[in-house]
Parts: C-alpha cells; sequence; structure tokens
C-alpha cells in the first residue's frame, strides 16, 4: 500500500533508508525497482550492507546519522525509518527529513520485532541471548512508549500530514545470510557487550538457524505514514 502510495506521486521514485543498518530494508527496496540511499552512522554495519552492494547498482551507501544525511536539498521522494526513528533527536531528524524530501513526498516511520508469542524460533533465539548478556537491555521497551506518540508527532509537524497508521504481523521467507543480516543491523546489543561476546550471539544464531532450518518467521510491524505538502 505504502509502496503504491509513492509511485502514483512519481514514475521512478528516490528513497532514503535513513539508519540504514545492514541494508535489509534498503535492499528489498531496490529489488521494488526503487533507486536510493542507504544512510547509516555506524561505519561497521556500513561495511557489512555494502557486500551486496554490486548486486544492486541503484542503492548507494552513506555514512551519516539521520539528523546530517549530507543528501542533497529536495532530492527525495520517500524518506524511510526502519527500527531507527527513536534513535535520533526527533526534532533534529525531522528538521533534516524536510529539507532532503521533495514537496508531495512521502516520511515513513516503521517498525518491526519478532513475533515471539507465536514463532517459538524467534523465541528460543531471545532466550539464549538472555542467557548469554544477562544485564542486556533490549530497546523495546523505551520504542514501545514513543510509538504511541508517531501519528500526533506527524500530523501536527509544520508541513507534513494526512498521517495513516497500518500494522500487520506475517511469515517471511529467511535464508541464514538474511537472518544474520537481520541481526547484524540492530543497533541495541553490540553498542552494550563486548565484540567477543557479540560475535558469540551471532555465532549462536547461526548455529540455531542451521539446526531448526525454519521454514519461514514471523515478525509484527507497524508503520506511521505521512505525506508533505
Amino acid at each position: 500500500m505504502l509502496f503504491d502510495q509513492v509511485k502514483h506521486v512519481t514514475k521512478s521514485p528516490i528513497f532514503g533508508d535513513i539508519g540504514a543498518g545492514t541494508g535489509l530494508i534498503t535492499y528489498a527496496l531496490a529489488e521494488m525497482g526503487l533507486s536510493g540511499y542507504a544512510v547509516e552512522p555506524d561505519s561497521q554495519m556500513v561495511a557489512v550492507g555494502q557486500r551486496l552492494g554490486p548486486t544492486y547498482p541503484a542503492v548507494s551507501w552513506v555514512n551519516a546519522p539521520g539528523e546530517c544525511t549530507g543528501l542533497a536539498e529536495a532530492s527525495l521522494d520517500w524518506v524511510c525509518y526502519s527500527m531507527s526513528f527513536h534513535l535520533t533527536n526527533s526534532s533534529e531528524a525531522l528538521r533534516e527529513t524536510m529539507r532532503i524530501l521533495r514537496p508531495r513526498g512521502f516520511f515513513t516511520i516503521a517498525t518491526v520485532f519478532a513475533d515471539l508469542e507465536t514463532d517459538p524460533f524467534q523465541l528460543e533465539i531471545e532466550n539464549r541471548i538472555r542467557d548469554m548478556a544477562p544485564a542486556l537491555r533490549r530497546a523495546l521497551t523505551p520504542l514501545i512508549g514513543q510509538m504511541g506518540t508517531y501519528e500526533a508527532l506527524l500530523n501536527q509537524y509544520p508541513g507534513l500530514g494526512n498521517c495513516i497508521s497500518l500494522a500487520t504481523t506475517e511469515a517471511v521467507s529467511m535464508s541464514e545470510e538474511r537472518y544474520l543480516n537481520y541481526w547484524r543491523g540492530r543497533h541495541d546489543i553490540p553498542s552494550q557487550v563486548s565484540s567477543e561476546v557479540w560475535n558469540s550471539i551471532l555465532q549462536m544464531i547461526a548455529e540455531t538457524f542451521r539446526k531448526w532450518q525454519p521454514a519461514a518467521l514471523r515478525f509484527r510491524s507497524r508503520a506511521w505514514h505521512a505525506q508533505r505538502g
């Protein structure tokens, strides 16, 4: 639905995936035929994401924060934040969004969570991570608190409006490498543990995936989507 709205405004939309992590959403958009930018402040995640770069020539990587992307003014038709807006200074991120977004362009905040209630494999992963890093504080709780403010924020921000909110739960086919990249793109864990523990967690995830061989993984998604006037 969101993709259709963006394509309705321009036949060849240019997107910016801000806080792109390792490029999971970026490359999904590229597979839909869009071109654009993956903007990520963590240079290590950029390096991981760029490994697929030759496969997706329509994507350019930018090592920068959402508050100061370095992209040209009014250069994008769609600015997307997936699991990253809560990590920014929201007022500065919105100011930068309005600078790089073209008139009638779209702005989307999206959140994607593993469905731990109906997906036993992902629940197993979470439990094992908790055993390996008992003091770890996941970003879920503060993010859920912020999610309740997004619709009003986008409807009331000058120049934005017509915000719609969507929610869905879906099963997603996932290879081992794609699932590992999903985890490599998480910001909260590597910022709290040593590189040795983080590498051990990634190794555990890979080994568990090979053991379980899940056909598909379940995720819950929410999105807030507004248009610039």
